[in-house]
């Protein structure tokens, strides 16, 4: 097998169109023509237009890897599963999980903190409620315990907690002391604040 052309496809100028024996055979990215220095005149085994084929299945994968990342940060988790559900194997998702990482394009603690931020500036939560939140995410169990480490500490939540509860308490004015302890505590539950802070936040603001 002889490679007898070389183009540069019209519809995307990233890509070559390589013809074998006068006839189009396959194309390929600029990365993968240069690593194996493609050229007219070039003669091909079949075992290496499997490799190259092959190389350029993977380059693909970290193609649409890339694509996906570059809309907004993401969780090694959510690269995995899109790219799983693009029906690509195992071993390309690990490589392109490999090589995002390597570019610093992935780092699942970079991501957590980032997530806590933003969460935090729109609409606070609870220790609880942010460890689920990173977990559905995919963060490793130890990177979700150190980040929440840095994000809350005592003060931090009771202040958030706090907040919450008396914007709550300005909504539920009206109703009697009972009612408006037990809506402010629930609230602060489903907000994802431990339950002996809840009633310390509720007792302080409504009376035991």
């Amino acid at each position: 097998m002889i490679i007898t052309k070389i183009e540069r496809q019209k519809r995307n100028k990233t890509r070559c169109s390589v013809f074998v024996d006068d006839l189009y055979a396959f194309s390929v990215s600029e990365e993968v023509y240069a690593r194996f220095l493609l050229h007219t005149g070039q003669e091909l085994t079949p075992e290496e237009r499997k490799r190259i084929e092959q190389a350029e299945a993977d380059a693909t994968v970290k193609q649409v890897a890339l694509r996906f990342r570059s809309f907004r940060p993401r969780s090694t988790k959510e690269v995995t599963d899109h790219l799983r559900k693009k029906g690509y194997d195992g071993t390309q998702i690990a490589s392109a999980v490999a090589f995002l990482t390597e570019n610093k394009l992935l780092d699942d603690a970079g991501f957590a903190r980032m997530v806590c931020r933003d969460r935090m500036l729109l609409r606070p939560i609870g220790r609880q409620s942010m460890k689920q939140l990173l977990y559905r995410k995919g963060i490793d169990r130890e990177v979700v315990e150190s980040v929440l480490q840095d994000t809350f500490n005592g003060e931090t939540e009771r202040a958030l907690a706090l907040k919450e509860a008396e914007r709550k308490l300005k909504r539920i004015r009206t109703q009697p002391p009972l009612q408006q302890k037990k809506r402010i505590y629930e609230h602060l539950l489903r907000r994802g604040y431990e339950p002996s802070l809840a009633m310390n936040i509720t007792t302080q603001l409504v009376g035991s």
